[in-house]
C-alpha cells in the first residue's frame, strides 16, 4: 500500500518506519523537505521518499496525520483538499496546548464538547478521518509487546470503510 505521512516529528518518523517494516511504500510530507534529507538517507534504497504535504497526500492511498495538534488543520490545507478526498486519514494528533501542565494535567485547546477531529472533519468533509495512534507514545505505536499480550488500539471515525482499513493496518 502507498502511505502518505503528513509530518516529520517523532510520531511521523516512528509510523513511517513501521509502515516500511510492514512492506508499504511511504512518502513523508513536511513544510521543509530538506530537513529530512539526512534522516531519510539512512533508508537509502528503501521505499521511503520525502516531499511536501501535497506530495505525500497525492501519493498516499492512505494518509497519516502526525503533526502537533495546533498544526493539523494547516497541514491538511497544505496537503490540499483534493488530495484528501475519499481517502482514509489516520489522525494521530492531540489538541495539546502550548503550555506547561497544571498540577500534572495537560491542557487542551479544544472545548470540552468538541474534539480536534470534529473540527478537522467539518473543514475537510470529503476526507475519511479516523482517530488512531493518539492514545499511546510513539514507542508503542508499531507492534507493541507486553507480557499480558497485544494491547487494544482505540480508533474512531464516522466512515465504516475507513475504520476497516485502519483496523487492518493495526492488525
Amino acid at each position: 500500500m502507498k502511505v502518505g505521512v503528513l509530518g516529520s516529528g517523532g510520531v511521523a518518523k516512528a509510523l513511517t518506519i513501521g509502515f516500511l517494516k510492514h512492506g508499504h511504500d511511504v512518502l513523508m510530507g513536511t513544510r521543509t523537505p530538506s530537513k529530512l534529507v539526512e534522516w531519510a538517507a539512512q533508508f537509502a534504497g528503501s521505499r521511503i521518499a520525502v516531499g511536501s504535504f501535497a506530495d505525500a497526500a497525492g501519493f498516499g492511498e492512505v494518509l497519516v496525520l502526525a503533526v502537533k495538534g495546533n498544526a493539523a488543520a494547516e497541514a491538511l490545507r497544505l496537503a490540499g483538499a483534493e488530495n484528501l478526498q475519499c481517502k482514509p486519514v489516520l489522525d494521530a494528533c492531540n489538541p495539546i496546548e502550548e503550555a506547561p501542565p497544571e498540577n500534572g494535567v495537560l491542557k487542551f485547546f479544544t472545548g470540552t464538547n468538541e474534539s480536534l477531529m470534529e473540527q478537522l472533519q467539518r473543514e475537510f468533509p470529503e476526507a475519511k478521518l479516523v482517530k488512531a495512534f493518539n492514545s499511546v507514545g510513539s514507542a508503542l505505536m508499531v507492534n507493541p509487546q507486553f507480557k499480558a499480550g497485544r494491547p487494544t488500539m482505540f480508533i474512531c471515525g464516522n466512515d465504516d470503510g475507513a475504520k476497516l482499513v485502519t483496523a487492518k493496518i493495526l492488525d
